[in-house]
């Protein structure tokens, strides 16, 4: 094979890795660069990422064999083709293939993509110098065909050739983040977790504290190891308040957190059927959440809001100084009234009720509102400074957020990370609300077995409170079933591209749009 044939194999591979990546790339990284998630996510039958580029693969490779066995084509021929064909399924494929979330740049990221950027040329090269016949460049040529189907391979490999030094760089991130934490003694850490309102306990407990402290807490949902290590990078020593939001998909996740921030105020939001796959069931969500309460250090209070059986469970089985919020708790909410602009309520504290009113979208934020002040009132905040922060609080991104757009629309953002839980709460008080409503959902992930009976519950909910139900994803059946049996009206759409162009067409002044749970690429 002619240096000139090898350069151009070379950078034709690469050229085609790029651009066939894009989705791949998205998925990896929504995995967490989990090997063990990445494969099943693109192989799943309904996100069809390696449908496209399966199709291309046999139709190279086809017409690379068909060459390579039968014809005799001049090299300049073939090298052209070859070319041509390359950069024509690439067109098509970027053209026709959406990427929902796109990859976010970070070193990780690069370190990782770079190393199969390197691989590929290792295995072109390596392919170039192992045919020694007179049609050498047909063959190294051919490993364009596979390059699609190969590349999750290659991304894995270079995951795995990077670990050693992502490992390292993980445990000196995690010994600096200890050693900072430390240093400040008379720090108060909080940790707060669930399987819902996470963020919005944290956001809501910072603005009522920092009317007495300074405080610090996790940035958007920074909530893993290296979230936590971001954070405090600066430094912590100016602080008087730490507060982490600490999530799990797996077991020990919040016991890892635990050593890392070593909190005296743990703070347990909820326990749903909420990552019960990776959990192993209610009672695995219901264990890990518990090791916050497992992991105090110091004065070791916890704060559990009564929601479920298991968040009462926990609070019975809790070993520390403890307080209960909401039914039989010393605060909570009653006679709560949903409006267009927000939820005025009484705020019940001990034996005093105040009249106060809040700009939130659902009764699941009130919850959130009382286990916020619950904690900041044991941490000596006076109550009338809590009552003025309370009709100030915003509800985090994507959750239950109301936008108003210019052309009168009115959008409620509730797409992140949904629960069934949210989903009743904010549906029923969307269903309040004047003019047309429209819901647009993928449901709830990583259930297990309870995947089906959940979703169906969305689609009852979304079906009695909603005129029109827009389903998506993979669990779209069984949403729409759902919508279904309580005589609602739905639609099934393939992707949220399809969405909007359903919706432009359909909404007018007035009407209402409710997003739930706009999954990533990796569903």
């Amino acid at each position: 094979m002619t240096l000139k044939n090898a350069i151009t194999v070379l950078v034709l591979s690469t050229f085609c890795l790029i651009f066939f990546s894009c989705k791949i790339n998205a998925i990896f990284q929504q995995c967490g660069y989990k090997i063990k998630e990445f494969f099943p996510a693109i192989i799943n039958g309904k996100t069809r990422p390696m449908l496209k580029v399966s199709t291309y693969s046999l139709t190279f490779c086809v017409f690379l064999l068909i060459i390579v066995l039968f014809l005799s084509v001049n090299n300049t021929v073939f090298s052209s083709a070859v070319f041509i064909l390359v950069c024509l399924h690439c067109g098509i494929y970027c053209i026709t293939t959406s990427v929902i979330k796109n990859v976010k740049l970070t070193h990780r990221f690069l370190r990782i993509f770079i190393t199969a950027i390197l691989l590929n040329l290792c295995f072109c090269t390596a392919t170039t110098l192992l045919f020694k016949t007179p049609k050498t460049h047909y063959f190294a040529s051919l490993y364009l065909s596979i390059i699609p189907v190969f590349y999750p391979v290659l991304l894995s490999l270079a995951k795995i050739i990077n670990l050693p030094y992502d490992f390292l760089r993980y445990k000196i991130s995690v010994f600096r983040c200890e050693k900072i934490i430390a240093k400040n003694k008379n720090l108060i850490k909080i940790g707060i977790t669930g399987s819902s309102g996470k963020t919005s306990v944290k956001n809501f407990l910072k603005k009522m504290l920092e009317t007495k402290y300074s405080v610090l807490a996790t940035p958007m949902s920074f909530n893993t190891p290296l979230g936590i290590c971001k954070t405090v990078k600066g430094g912590i020593e100016n602080f008087e308040v730490f507060i982490a939001e600490m999530g799990a998909r797996y077991k020990n996740d919040i016991k890892t957190l635990c050593k890392i921030v070593k909190p005296n105020v743990g703070v347990i939001t909820s326990i749903l059927c909420q990552h019960t796959k990776t959990l192993g069931g209610i009672d695995g969500v219901k264990k890990a959440k518990n090791r916050l309460i497992e992991g105090l250090t110091g004065q070791k209070v916890a704060f559990f809001n009564n929601s479920s059986k298991e968040n009462f469970d926990l609070y019975n089985k809790a070993e520390c100084k403890k307080f209960l919020v909401g039914d039989g708790g010393f605060v909570k909410f009653k006679n709560a009234v949903q409006t267009k602009d927000g939820i005025d309520f009484e705020l019940v504290v001990g034996e005093k009720t105040y009249r106060t009113f809040t700009p939130l979208l659902g009764f699941h934020n009130l919850e959130n509102v009382c286990t916020a002040t619950a904690v900041a009132l044991y941490l000596q905040v006076d109550i009338g400074k809590i009552l003025s922060v309370i009709p100030t609080l915003s509800p985090p991104k994507h959750r239950a957020e109301i936008i108003k757009t210019t052309s009168g629309v009115t959008v409620i953002d509730d797409g992140y990370n949904a629960n069934i839980k949210g989903i009743i709460s904010t549906a029923t008080a969307v269903g309040k609300l004047d003019g047309e409503k429209f819901a647009v959902t993928s449901g709830i992930v990583e259930l297990g077995e309870e995947s089906e009976n959940l979703n169906l519950k969305v689609g009852q909910v979304l079906g009695e409170n909603f005129s029109l139900v827009i389903a998506m994803g993979i669990n779209a059946n069984s949403i729409c079933d759902g919508v279904k049996s309580v005589g609602g009206k739905f639609i099934q759409l393939a992707d949220m591209k399809s969405v909007k162009t359903y919706l432009s067409n359909k909404l007018k002044k007035g009407d209402v749009v409710a997003f739930f749970n706009d999954l990533p690429d990796a569903y």
